[in-house]
């Protein structure tokens, strides 16, 4: 596994565990990303779909499902978290740490 893709994978995994403490919090900001994003009409069809398969994703989904796919192994996990609409749920503190940690593990 590259930086990138262990980067992600961590992010998202401390995102899941944010999801344990305030799950409608959580998914609440997703979902806000989501509308504001498809909104500002910067994103042409091809580019929207991931975007509308993630507004798919958290209505259909149980929290307990979504946690178990941002940490999943696969080919799908690593491509969903590529287009992930997560952003504002960790800090900036959070992410550095994150970073600083993936970066041990698999050098920049």
């Amino acid at each position: 596994m590259n930086f990138v893709d262990l980067f992600a994978l961590e992010l998202h995994r401390a995102i899941a565990e944010k999801m344990l403490r305030d799950e409608r919090a959580v998914i609440a900001r997703a979902k806000a990303n989501i509308a504001r994003w498809l909104s500002s009409g910067s994103f042409p069809n091809e580019v929207g779909a991931p975007l509308r398969e993630w507004r798919e994703i958290l209505e259909r989904e149980t929290p307990e499902n979504l946690r178990r796919l941002l940490v999943q192994q696969t080919d799908e996990g690593q491509r969903l978290r590529s287009s992930s609409p997560f952003t504002g749920i960790l800090s900036k503190a959070e992410r550095e740490a994150i970073m600083k940690k993936c970066a041990e593990i698999e050098p920049i």
